[in-house]
Formats: C-alpha cells, structure tokens, sequence
C-alpha cells in the first residue's frame, strides 16, 4: 500500500492532492480488517496548457462484492441497448372462450393499487361484447425464463420484498404486505392479515414480540411457486405492526386479483390457470398497455434501490429473458467499448447476490463511457445526489461533497460501496468507484469514513 501511495502523491493530480485524504481513509480503523478498491478517473480534457489530469487508483482491479452498486452498471447497460424510450409492455388477448393476460415483464404493473390496470382491462373486455370468461382466464409469464429467482440469492433474501425476482407477469411490485398484532415482548405476535393474500398458500407464524421501537426484525421465509410461507423473527412491542413479503406466484396473484374485481362487477369467470406459450394471434389483442418509459424507470431504481425494476431491466437485455443471456450480452457490450470485464461476474441485475464481483476500474471506466454516451444527462438524472436525494440523502451532508457527488450506493452484510460522478470545487470532474468488503467496524463509522474522504477531495 506504502508504494501505491507514493506513486499517486508524485503526481497529485493536478491541484487534487488525493495521496494524503487516501491514505487517512484507509487508517480507519473500521477498515482494519477491509479490502478497499478505489478507482478516479477524469472526465475533462486538460484545458489549453494544462497537463492531462491523471487517475487515482487503489486495488483498483481486485474484484470486490458490489452490492447495489450493481444497478449502476445495469441501469447504464439498459440504457445503450434498449434506450431511454423502452416500454414494458401487457397484452390482453380474447382467444376462444379463453381471455390471456400476456405479461411484458413490467415491474411497474399495478404498482399503485391493486385494481390500478383492472377498470381499463374489464373495460377491453366489455367492449369486445363479452359479458362473462366462459373460458379460462390465463396468464402467460413467459416474456421471461421460468426461473425468476437467480440461483445465488440467500434464503433469508428471497421471500421478502426485497427478494422478489423477475418474473414476466409481474403484479404490485410481486410483494405483499403481513399485518401483526404484537404482544407481550417475547411473547407471539399475533398474524392478522396479508394483502394481498397469496392464493393457494399457508402460513406458518413463529413471528414474536420484540422490544418497543425495535423496528422490523421479521422475515418471510418462501420462494417462487412455494405453497408454505413461514414468518420469523420480531415486530416491535406497541400497535399492529406491517412487513412486506414477495409473492411466490405474481402472475397467479394477478389472476386472483382480477376475478375477484370482476365478481365486484358482476362479470362471472369460469377458471384461473398460469401456462406459459400460449402464442395468441395478434388479432385476438384486445389491448396493449404500456409501462413508463425506461428513461423513467431508471429513476426510481437508483435513487431508491428498487432490486426488481433492476432485475426485469437486466432479463430485459436480451430477447431471452433469461439471465444467463443478459449476462453475455452485458459482457459483449461493455467489452466492445473496451472495458477489461476481467473478473467481472453479473450473477443478477439489481446486486442482490453475495456472489457479484466487479472491480472499481471497470466501474469507473463503465461510468467515463456512460458520460459520454449520448443518455449520459438522463442517466445522470437517476442518480442520488450527496445530502440531498434518494439514498445518498443523509450523506455528507453539510460537507464539500454536498451537490458535487452523485451516486449510487450499494449495502449488504460487511460491504458498503459508493460509484458515481464527483465535482471538485475547481471544477474539475471525474467518475468514480469506492468499494470496501469486509470491514471490522460499524456501518455506520465505515460510511462516516467514506463521507469525510469524498468531501476532501472535493475540496480541491
């Protein structure tokens, strides 16, 4: 380390004199025990008479855990290969007696409500002159693979919302949210609802009161096409208490959902089934119903870390919808624009994966070339913003790092990382990537760490 930051005080990059706020950063304690990859990259060119700017570099081509860092590279990805104009889009066909929901792998699908799509799609089907489904009422999930779950995510991840994969008929953000009534601390708290409820699932609570102002502490343990969902852990002492869990079966839940919206209107349907190919003619297309754009999408996903946005984004890369071809396709696009993908493994879209692996030059160098891509402003745009926006509101704020650096920020068990744009205060602009795995220290001191060094260097 000694040698690296010699090497990188010899040129000092112009005025920036990273050596010495690099070197405090890695004397943290909470870094004792960490491995640290840091990579800086200019983004201007040197002004007439100016020496070109150079990098600053730190393990730069270690391969680290990225955590939700991840979405960074997905979202930039997304962008070049489908473009910020893309829509997800759900069919809905009348084919016989049968009525098809066609899923388009739309994250955002009854996002709102839980009715949100179902007055515009009774009204297709009134419009059409029918009057009840004689048939069965279908949906068809296979815009993605079959598998909606990647095979490297952790059983304590996959049953909560946060673990909720992609799946090609995707219905209210695939969760759903537990109600408990707690009790006496340690004793059971009591399950009163889920909504919307799973269809053909049981649940199993062991759920128990903790302490109050102990927040959520509860897990649901199932996965996709499970029939069992099983509650652990705690939720605090005092009034009722909401966790939110993924559904095991999206597109099932579509179905339930929408008859029993139509019960409400009197429209009766026969039977509900999931099966995938059913090819419906294109002139048995009742409606079509488009998603926000991607360039919105993006937004939410980097600013608030939403894993599925970042997953039906990734499926999206290929017309597969299979994971193991967007992660060639990730591949080919990066490494034909140069970058060295060496190490790199992308066993997901959102980071969600211990498993991940990614070096900060790759990110950085990622990130130059989405800034001179021609979405670079809307990329750009779905980045937090330091004290300020999303996930990087609370950070460095009241410092030189507050408004000069955009980010997305990445956090799973001892790994905490930071990849984005950061602007000195004399104007100088670089892309950056700060990834540290398996830090002694608390959370907390590891970002505090993090924080201080950003803003040094953007005091320059």
């Amino acid at each position: 380390m000694n040698r690296l930051l010699g090497f990188i005080a010899s040129f000092a990059l112009n005025g920036i004199g990273a050596a010495e706020p690099l070197e405090d950063f890695l004397k943290s304690p909470a870094l004792k025990t960490a491995s640290v990859g840091f990579a800086m990259v200019p983004l201007d060119p040197p002004e007439e008479g100016e020496d070109p700017l150079s990098e600053v570099l730190h393990n730069p081509d270690q391969a680290l855990t990225p955590a939700s860092v991840q979405k960074a590279i997905t979202t930039a990805t997304a962008l070049q290969v489908l473009g910020p104009d893309y829509r997800f889009v759900t069919k809905l066909y009348r084919s016989g007696d049968d009525v098809i929901i066609m899923g388009g792998g739309d994250p955002l699908l009854a996002s709102t409500s839980l009715d949100a799509e179902f007055p515009a799609w009774h009204k297709a089907l009134l419009d059409a002159g029918m009057t009840s489904i004689e048939g069965s009422l279908i949906a068809d999930p296979s815009f993605f693979e079959d598998c909606t779950t990647p095979n490297q995510w952790l059983w304590g991840d996959i049953g909560n919302y946060y673990g909720a994969g992609a799946c090609g008929l995707c219905f209210h953000r695939n969760s759903f949210e537990i109600t408990f009534q707690p009790g006496e601390v340690g004793q059971e708290a009591k399950m009163l609802s889920a909504y919307p409820r799973p269809p053909r699932v049981t649940f199993r609570n062991h759920m128990k009161t903790g302490t109050s102002g102990s927040g959520d502490q509860g897990y649901a343990y199932s996965g996709p096409e499970r029939d069992l969902i099983t509650l652990r852990g705690t939720v605090p002492a005092g009034g009722q208490f909401s966790i939110r869990g993924s559904l095991p079966n999206p597109a099932l839940s579509c179905l339930s959902a929408f008859r029993s919206y139509l019960k409400k209107k009197d429209f009766p349907v026969n039977d509900i089934e999931v099966k995938r190919g059913t090819a419906p003619k294109e002139e048995d297309l009742l409606l079509a119903v488009e998603s926000p754009s991607l360039a919105k999408i993006i937004v939410p996903t980097n600013m608030k870390s939403v894993n599925l946005n970042a997953e039906c984004l990734f499926k999206a890369l290929t017309p597969e919808g299979k994971t193991t071809s967007s992660q060639k396709a990730l591949h080919t696009h990066w490494k034909e624009q140069g970058v060295d993908l060496t190490g790199f493994l992308a066993h997901d879209g959102s980071g969600l994966s211990p498993q991940n692996t990614l070096t900060a030059r790759q990110v950085a160098a990622i990130l130059k070339l989405t800034n001179e891509s021609e979405h670079a402003a809307t990329f750009r745009a779905s980045l937090p913003i330091a004290g300020r926006t999303g996930t990087m509101r609370g950070f460095g704020r009241g410092t030189a790092a507050e408004g000069r650096v955009m980010a997305k920020s990445g956090s799973m068990e001892r790994v905490r990382a930071w990849a984005g744009y950061l602007k000195t205060e004399s104007n100088k602009r670089y892309a950056f990537a700060l990834l540290i795995n398996h830090y002694n220290g608390s959370d907390s001191a590891v970002r505090s760490a993090a924080s201080r060094f950003l803003a040094k260097l953007c005091e320059e």
